[in-house]
C-alpha cells in the first residue's frame, strides 16, 4: 500500500507543479465586457483532423443570448489558427483577428434577451502539449501497433486551443455537438452519445457526438484511435440503468472487464456519499488516452496503464471518474475556486481508501498528503485580477482542509455537507436533465457546511484556504498543566479544537478564543496523534 500511496502522491505533486508551469496559458480570470455581454447556449463544432500533417480545419457554430447591450463580442481562439470567415448563418460578419481572440461585429447593437448565432471557419496547426495532461494541447501519438492515436487536453490552458469559444469556466454550453472527421480506420470519441457515423468518399469517417446536458469547455475534446467498444451497464441508486462504454485500444481489450469492474465500485461509492451519477441519462464513459488521464464529462480519458493495486484500486480512474461530481456536476466559477474540483475529489480518493482498507489506512494516506503541501499561495484566493494559474495546494491542502473539517463538525454533518454541496436538495437528486448542475464559488460550500453543522464556519475557511500560511499551535507544559494557544497569520480568529492524549485517554480540548489548557498527572500529553488538524 505504501508504494501505491507514494506513486499517487508523487503523481499529484507533478500535477501541482505543472499547474504552476502553465501560468501564461491559463484561461479564465476577469471577463472583458465583450465576453460578459453574452451567455453561451450551444456549440456545434465540426473538426477535420489530418494526423499526417498534424493540422485541423473546421467550423464552429455558437448560439448565445445577449445579457449586456453590445455591438461586438470577443471569442477566444489560439494564435496558430487562421480565420477565413465568420457569418451569422446567412450574412458575413466583420471581424478583427487579435492575439488569442477574435472581435466579431454586428451591424447594430444587440440588446439583452436577443439571440445571436455565429459561424467561424478556421484552420491551422494546433498547439502541441509539452507534457499532457499537465499542460493543454494536442497529442499526436501512436498506438503499440503503430496506428495514429490522437488526443486533446484543454483544462486550464483553455478550449480555444481547439475551437473558437467564450473560454471561461463560468459559462457552460447547455448542450453541444461535435462532428469529428478522422482518417479510416480511426474512431473519434467525443462527449455524450454517438448519434451517427458517416463514411466519406475520401477514406475518412465523421463521428457525430451530442452532449444533451450542460458541459464545461474543457470537456469538449476528442480522442481518436482504432478503438474497440466494450459495453456494460450498472443500475444507479436513482433507479436508472446507466450504460458503460469503454473505447479501448485493441491491445488492451482483455483488461477492459477488470477496469469496468473497478469503475462500478467507484460508482457505488460516489453515489453513496455524493448522490446519484449526474449523467445517468447519458452514459459513464472511458476512453484510452496516450496521456495519464482527464475528467472529460461522460468520456473519462484513461492512460494509467492498468496499474491496479493488490486490492484492485486504480487511483487514476477513481480520481477522474469522481470528477463527474466534482467538476462536471458542480463546477467552479473561475480557477481561483478550482479546489472545489481537485480538493473535494482528492478527499474522496482518500475517503475511498478508508472504505476498502480501514481508518488507519485513511490516516496514513492523509499524512502522506501533507508532504506535498507548499503553503505558497491561498487555496482559494478571494481576488483574481488576471488569468493566473491555480496553485498546486488545491489537491492536497484542499483534501486536508476537508479532513480537518470532518474532525471539527463530525461525520454526520460533514457527510451531509458533501452531499448537499453536490446536490442542493434531496429533490434535486431526482433530476437527470441538467437542472442539478451548478457553477459555484468557495462561499457556496462555506454556507452549506455552516448550515449543516449549525455553526458559522467562516473563521475556519479564512485561515485554511483564504490565505496561505498555516496556523501554529504553541504549547507549554509546567506543574502538570499543558497550555495551548493558536498563533495565526494577521491574528485571525481560530477556535479549532485539538485532540490530546492525557494519561492514556484521548480528549478533545476546546480552544475558545484560540486558547486551551489540559491538566495531566502522568506522561507528557501527546497532541493530535491521528493528524486531524493542519498546523505548522
Amino acid at each position: 500500500m505504501r508504494k501505491l500511496l507514494a506513486l499517487m502522491f508523487a503523481t499529484i505533486s507533478i500535477f501541482a507543479s505543472a499547474i504552476a508551469f502553465q501560468q501564461t496559458e491559463i484561461s479564465g480570470g476577469v471577463l472583458k465586457l465583450e465576453q460578459a455581454a453574452f451567455d453561451v447556449q450551444a456549440y456545434d463544432i465540426s473538426i477535420k483532423v489530418d494526423p499526417a500533417k498534424k493540422t485541423i480545419s473546421g467550423m464552429t457554430m455558437m448560439d448565445a443570448k445577449i445579457v449586456i447591450p453590445t455591438i461586438s463580442i470577443l471569442l477566444d481562439l489560439d494564435d496558430p489558427y487562421n480565420v477565413s470567415k465568420i457569418t451569422d448563418g446567412m450574412d458575413a460578419l466583420r471581424f478583427d483577428r487579435l492575439k488569442g481572440a477574435i472581435r466579431v461585429f454586428f451591424p447594430l447593437s444587440k440588446q439583452p434577451g436577443e439571440s445571436i448565432h455565429t459561424e467561424v471557419t478556421y484552420a491551422g496547426t494546433p498547439h502541441v502539449a509539452r507534457n499532457a495532461p499537465w499542460d493543454g494541447g494536442f497529442m499526436w501519438s501512436k498506438t503499440p501497433s503503430g496506428a495514429d492515436w490522437i488526443s486533446v487536453a484543454l483544462q486550464g490552458a483553455g478550449a480555444d486551443l481547439l475551437f473558437p469559444c467564450k473560454d471561461h469556466p463560468s459559462d457552460h454550453a447547455n448542450h453541444a455537438t461535435m462532428r469529428l472527421t478522422v482518417p479510416d480506420p480511426l474512431i473519434a470519441v467525443g462527449p455524450g452519445l454517438l448519434e451517427k457515423k458517416e463514411r466519406n468518399g475520401d477514406r475518412t469517417s465523421t463521428f457525430v457526438w451530442h452532449m444533451a446536458l450542460p458541459i464545461n469547455n474543457y470537456s469538449l475534446v476528442f480522442n481518436a484511435a482504432p478503438y474497440e467498444l466494450v459495453t456494460d451497464s450498472i443500475k444507479s441508486v436513482a433507479g436508472q440503468s446507466i450504460p458503460i462504454n469503454y473505447y479501448v485500444l485493441p491491445e488492451n481489450k482483455d483488461k477492459a472487464p477488470k477496469l469496468i469492474a473497478e469503475q462500478k465500485k467507484y460508482m457505488a461509492f460516489m453515489e453513496k456519499y455524493c448522490g446519484p451519477f449526474p449523467f445517468r441519462a447519458v452514459k459513464a464513459g472511458i476512453v484510452d488516452s496516450p496521456h495519464l488521464g482527464m475528467e472529460h464529462s461522460t468520456s473519462i480519458a484513461y492512460g494509467n496503464k492498468f496499474r491496479f493495486a493488490a486490492d484492485g484500486l486504480d487511483w487514476l480512474l477513481l480520481h477522474e471518474f469522481g470528477h463527474e461530481w466534482w467538476a462536471n456536476l458542480v463546477s467552479n466559477n473561475d480557477w481561483r475556486d478550482m479546489w472545489i474540483h481537485e480538493g473535494f475529489q482528492s478527499f474522496m480518493d482518500t475517503f475511498y481508501i478508508e472504505q476498502i482498507r480501514g481508518k488507519d489506512a485513511y490516516f496514513t494516506a492523509m499524512k502522506g498528503r501533507r508532504r506535498s503541501v507548499t503553503n505558497k499561495a491561498p487555496v482559494a484566493p478571494r481576488e483574481q485580477t488576471s488569468s493566473e494559474a491555480y496553485g498546486g495546494d488545491i489537491y492536497d491542502k484542499g483534501a486536508l482542509t476537508l479532513h480537518a473539517l470532518r474532525y471539527l463538525i463530525g461525520d454526520d454533518a460533514f457527510l451531509r455537507s458533501i452531499r448537499r454541496m453536490a446536490y442542493l436538495t434531496p429533490e434535486s437528486e431526482k433530476w437527470a436533465d441538467g437542472r442539478a448542475q451548478r457553477i459555484v464559488t468557495t462561499d457556496d460550500y462555506v454556507s452549506v457546511a455552516s448550515r449543516e453543522s449549525k455553526q458559522d464556519l467562516r473563521w475556519f475557511f479564512e485561515v485554511y484556504i483564504r490565505q496561505a500560511k498555516l496556523p501554529m499551535l504553541k504549547s507549554e507544559s509546567s506543574n502538570g498543566v499543558l497550555k495551548l494557544e493558536w498563533i495565526t497569520p494577521d491574528n485571525l480568529p481560530f477556535a479549532m479544537p485539538i485532540d490530546v492524549v492525557v494519561d492514556g485517554k484521548t480528549i478533545r480540548v476546546p480552544m475558545t478564543g484560540g486558547k486551551g489548557t489540559v491538566p495531566f498527572t502522568g506522561a507528557e500529553p501527546v497532541i493530535d496523534p491521528k493528524g486531524w488538524v493542519m498546523r505548522q
